[in-house]
């Protein structure tokens, strides 16, 4: 469907019930939001464009990107969508449809994803990096282009839908998982490099691995899933542990990260705390950035 990537097969099946420690009724989410842009468009697009003998109309144009993302044609779909008119395409619906077509473009399958999580044994950001291996520059940039087009629908999570939150944890997931394939596994083995210093990535990167981890937090909590609570806690922990000038966890955007929020930031993602990659061997405070 729309949101599966096309650089992993589709797995429907697989213990999505036990996804990251415990999330409840996660499976059932997932094929929801597999059909969250397939019902939008069968119920109103097909019928406009099958009644309208104007293929560049707005209707016909969300159709047609419908029908070039199930056959993966991520860039074709956005280049489409983005042919319709302002006043169309700042419509929910057509905003749920970009979010899409550039999340498949960033690499994210949402089951194989899952899959993937629900099967991990340790932390996650390995896991993350696993399933996003071979990904490049573009791959960041568009991850970030499907956030920020979920952002446009509304930046509180109380007011989008529970599948939109999950689309929205998972491009952020996928996004942290992009940026760690460039930037920590030179050799795409889809492991981070022994001796990795996340000290060493941009202000901008950190403030990308910084708002995947509170933005996903903030939606999951909106889904219903036990998943949110979990992985709350256990970023929560990590802030408390480290003190107020470190504490980046309510922070939603990155312009609003401190240098201090950067450092822990840092720490976080290459310390062997979940959810770390584990390539300084300790805890967060034993590995925050100079």
């Amino acid at each position: 469907m729309s949101i599966v990537g096309s650089r992993y097969p589709s797995l429907m099946s697989g213990p999505l019930k036990n996804c990251w420690r415990s999330s409840q009724g996660l499976g059932a989410r997932l094929l929801g939001i597999v059909m969250l842009i397939a019902i939008s468009t069968a119920s109103c697009g097909q019928n406009a464009f099958l009644e309208s003998a104007k293929r560049d109309s707005d209707a016909a144009l969300l159709f047609e990107a419908q029908k070039l993302m199930n056959k993966s044609q991520w860039t074709e779909a956005i280049a489409k969508l983005q042919l319709m008119s302002a006043t169309a395409l700042a419509k929910r619906d057509a905003k749920a449809a970009l979010a899409s077509a550039y999340a498949g473009r960033c690499g994210l399958n949402l089951i194989a994803f899952a899959d993937a999580v629900a099967n991990a044994s340790g932390n996650l950001f390995p896991v993350f990096l696993s399933v996003m291996r071979n990904s490049d520059a573009q791959d960041i940039s568009d991850c970030i282009s499907a956030e920020t087009t979920l952002l446009s629908i509304s930046e509180a999570p109380e007011s989008r839908t529970a599948n939109e939150n999950m689309l929205m944890a998972f491009v952020g997931w996928a996004k942290i998982g992009a940026i760690l394939a460039v930037e920590a596994d030179t050799n795409d083995d889809g492991t981070a490099d022994g001796g990795w210093d996340a000290c060493t990535l941009s202000t901008s990167l950190k403030g990308e691995i910084g708002t995947g981890i509170t933005i996903s937090v903030d939606s999951l909590a909106e889904t219903g899933t036990s998943v949110g609570g979990t992985l709350s806690s256990t970023i929560d922990s990590v802030c408390s542990s480290l003190g107020a000038s470190y504490d980046f966890c309510s922070i939603t955007d990155a312009d609003d990260f401190t240098a201090d929020h950067l450092r822990a930031i840092g720490a976080l993602t290459k310390s062997s705390d979940d959810p770390g990659v584990g390539t300084c061997a300790g805890d967060v405070s034993a590995c925050l950035c100079p």
